[in-house]
């Protein structure tokens, strides 16, 4: 340290200094006045400063004043005091000090490479440093060795840590059971039951919040141990999650507490620092096995409101497993009036979706009970959750103008570019007159070249990280790569805007209900009347395609000078083309080319295959098909094309050989089935449905088929063209015949997305004429 740098260093400690010695007057009680205490100090740094001035490689003198302010608590003077000392005495001191600063792995490594002295602080200090590492087995030996006078603390950091028994079950709980002893007779099938979910949420004056959950839940069945990992998502730049307690009842009455060695508190993404305010508390349960009662009870702490004044809650009535009991009470200053939004009413039942008032003296309290809930039992290709799960969404905004008018003013100033960042779209673009092109060519950088970090919007915050930052990072969640796609296109010359949006695992907005129930952001560009919607999280979607989660919703769009909701329409040109040439020889081998080709959403999935997968893996899963074509398949090659080129179409080509191609039947030959139109007979596999049917999307497969006779082989049968049109789907099947040549097509079309619950038996019976002439086969006899 430079006679320079002690001097500034003296200087800002004074203020510490002094009220150390502040405090020890006050304590001791003694005359000595404050001016007294700071002309004190003015000499004894003096002292220091013209030692040291002489002396500035004196590590003793750096030692004794680094001492010096460890004892008055200034960690920060003594931890850079200590910087650059070797000398063991030194380095115990800044162990000790950097844990008392939280540099707990730091100090855990001086620690592990000084071992154990005989300094009691050092050692509990030590042993601190393992806990906060969630080192808790070698924590509790160190705390086990401590004496006094830090034993009885250490005495009750191991009782933090390890989880502890009583034998008595709580009342509350046994009087739980007694209540709902009737309802968990007649749920013994399921894998667990929710006794009692007890949640409240307090807006206050300041604007902050206080959330609080209790859980009463029991494992009926093996699958209901999962319940024993809870999981709480929090963002902790203005979140604080404090359990109140955890415990476990076993099925002898036994009552485990969780110890901090049950508990983690982690980041959620922790590959990326841009998302570290993203985490998740985490109770591992203890003791849990069939017949155990799992109890929880959490309070989050949030520091603001989604725009510092408003909120947005859903409540979901359902969950995956029966409940026993659910209350939700929602607070609020009495000059404040939340909206409610009602989903799937009639589902609900006899439940309420209304809430009753509360009259309290200087708050307004809205709350929500059941009892006795069924499950939403899960059913093959059922739509999801938000379609059919009856909720309430309580917001307090306004009007969709507030919503803009808060992200607008997080997000405006954030799509500014570099001269860098200026110069590389230049560059990008360079040649490109046409607006379209110029989009695809920058739409396709951001998708291809920076990395999606799935955060879901809210998680990390609402507010995005700027452009530049995206861009040199190369990574970045949802909201932050719409942000730079944005910035790029509108510097440009494109009129492009960010655009928010619930994808299908959330509920819908409403356009006359303004509220903030997004999860994701992605972009928009309007072009000649119209926008084009562009998500460039999905790394394989070409320019002008959309994931299927974002199609047929309802989005949010933030234009430069106010905003537009609209819906973004289902996509309907997504089609698989199978095209398969077949040359039979007079043994009955067979020369087979084939080739795959797809659009839309197709096409996505197809090239993520081609770019994810191991060239070994892609050989084995032709083969593999093959051998359901025939098993006698021999692969000659194969080839993919535009894996990587957006505006072209991917394409898989392989070729291959097949011994004894034919199946025999005495004197015929049966062709084999390829398969290639495939419809899963979870579709038309009930006599009834408990919920709707849902495709996903609209597409179309088409296989071709071209079959090439020996002169010793003729047509014995082939199915007779035929076609069955719905109002779901189509199905058209064409033979023909010339000569040696047979061409067969069979194609399927999606028309609709769903199937209601009222429309299945009819669409189950329309399905299975199409199954049964699916399996319809070509016969070959022998001349």
């Amino acid at each position: 340290m430079t006679p320079i740098s002690f001097k500034k260093f003296i200087k800002e400690s004074k203020a510490c200094f002094l009220s150390g010695l502040a405090l020890c007057v006050l304590i001791s009680g003694c005359g000595t006045t404050l001016d007294n205490i700071s002309s004190l100090y003015d000499d004894t740094v003096g002292r220091y400063e013209r030692l040291l001035q002489k002396q500035p490689e004196n590590e003793a003198l750096r030692l004794k004043l680094a001492r010096f302010y460890y004892q008055f608590k200034d960690y920060e003077r003594t931890k850079e005091l200590l910087q650059g000392l070797e000398d063991k005495p030194a380095k115990i001191l800044l162990a000790k000090t950097l844990t008392q600063l939280k540099e707990h792995t730091q100090a855990l490594e001086l620690f592990d490479r000084i071992g154990e002295v005989r300094d009691r602080e050092y050692i509990f200090l030590y042993a601190q440093a393992l806990e906060e590492k969630n080192l808790f087995p070698r924590a509790i030996k160190m705390y086990e060795k401590i004496k006094p006078p830090f034993k009885e603390k250490a005495q009750e950091r191991i009782n933090q840590i390890k989880i502890t028994i009583d034998e008595k079950m709580p009342f509350e709980v046994s009087e739980l059971l007694k209540e709902q002893e009737e309802f968990l007779s007649r749920i013994e099938d399921e894998e667990a039951v929710i006794l009692l979910v007890d949640e409240e949420a307090e807006i206050k004056e300041d604007n902050t919040a206080l959330s609080s959950v209790h859980v009463i839940e029991k494992v009926l069945k093996e699958k209901g141990r999962s319940l024993a990992e809870v999981v709480i998502g929090y963002d902790s730049t203005d979140e604080r999650v404090e359990l109140e307690y955890a415990r476990t009842i076993t099925p002898e009455g036994k009552v485990v507490y969780v110890g901090k060695e049950n508990i983690r508190d982690v980041s959620k993404y922790l590959n990326y620092p841009l998302y570290s305010n993203a985490r998740a508390f985490i109770i591992s349960m203890p003791a849990v096995e069939i017949g155990a009662i799992v109890e929880y009870k959490v309070k989050i702490y949030s520091s603001k409101l989604i725009n510092e004044d408003d909120f947005t809650y859903i409540y979901r009535l359902r969950e995956r497993y029966p409940v026993g009991q659910a209350r939700f009470k929602l607070t609020v200053p009495p000059t404040r009036t939340p909206n409610l939004k009602l989903f799937h009413k009639e589902e609900a039942g006899i439940h309420p979706l209304l809430p009753q008032q509360e009259p309290l003296k200087d708050k307004k309290a809205y709350i929500w009970e059941f009892k006795e809930i069924e499950p939403i039992i899960p059913e093959d290709k059922m739509p999801p959750l938000p379609r059919v799960n009856p909720a309430v969404i309580i917001s307090s905004f306004e009007s969709w103008k507030e919503v803009y008018s808060w992200w607008h003013d997080l997000f405006k100033d954030k799509t500014a570019l570099s001269n860098e960042i200026k110069k590389f779209v230049d560059e990008l673009i360079e040649g490109i007159d046409d607006d379209l092109e110029k989009a695809r060519k920058i739409y396709e950088f951001c998708t291809k070249e920076v990395r999606y970090v799935a955060v879901e919007y809210g998680e990390s915050g609402y507010e995005p990280h700027s452009a530049q930052d995206i861009f040199w990072n190369r990574y970045g969640d949802c909201k932050d790569m719409a942000t730079l796609l944005v910035g790029m296109l509108r510097y440009a010359g494109l009129d492009a805007y960010p655009v928010l949006i619930p994808t299908r695992g959330v509920y819908p907005i409403a356009f006359d209900f303004a509220s903030v129930n997004f999860n994701h952001a992605i972009a928009a560009l309007f072009y000649k009347g119209e926008f084009i919607f562009m998500d460039a999280t999905s790394s394989t979607t070409s320019f002008g395609d959309l994931p299927l989660s974002d199609q047929d919703r309802d989005v949010l769009v933030f234009l430069k000078d106010g905003y537009k909701l609209t819906k973004i329409p289902l996509l309907r040109e997504n089609e698989v083309l199978y095209r398969t040439d077949i040359e039979i020889d007079r043994n009955e081998d067979a020369h087979i080319e084939r080739e795959v080709t797809t659009t839309g959403y197709f096409a996505a999935t197809q090239r993520y295959y081609f770019r994810h997968t191991h060239p070994d893996e892609i050989e084995e899963n032709i083969q593999s098909r093959m051998a359901e074509i025939s098993p006698f398949s021999e692969l000659i090659d194969y080839a993919i094309e535009n894996a990587d080129e957006f505006d072209k179409l991917p394409v898989l080509r392989y070729t291959f050989k097949a011994k004894k191609f034919l199946s025999p039947a005495h004197n015929l030959r049966i062709v084999p089935s390829l398969e290639d139109i495939t419809i899963d007979t979870a579709y038309a596999g009930k006599k009834e449905r408990n919920f709707a049917i849902d495709f996903s999307g609209i597409s179309r497969r088409i296989s071709r088929i071209k079959i090439k006779l020996p002169p010793n082989l003729k047509l014995q049968y082939a199915p007779s063209s035929r076609r069955i049109r719905t109002k779901w789907f189509d199905f058209k099947l064409n033979f023909s015949r010339k000569r040696n040549i047979i061409d067969f097509e069979h194609e399927f079309k999606i028309k609709e997305r769903f199937v209601p619950k009222s429309e299945y038996a009819r669409f189950k019976k329309k399905l299975e004429e199409v199954l049964f002439y699916l399996k319809e086969k070509i016969i070959l006899a022998r001349k």
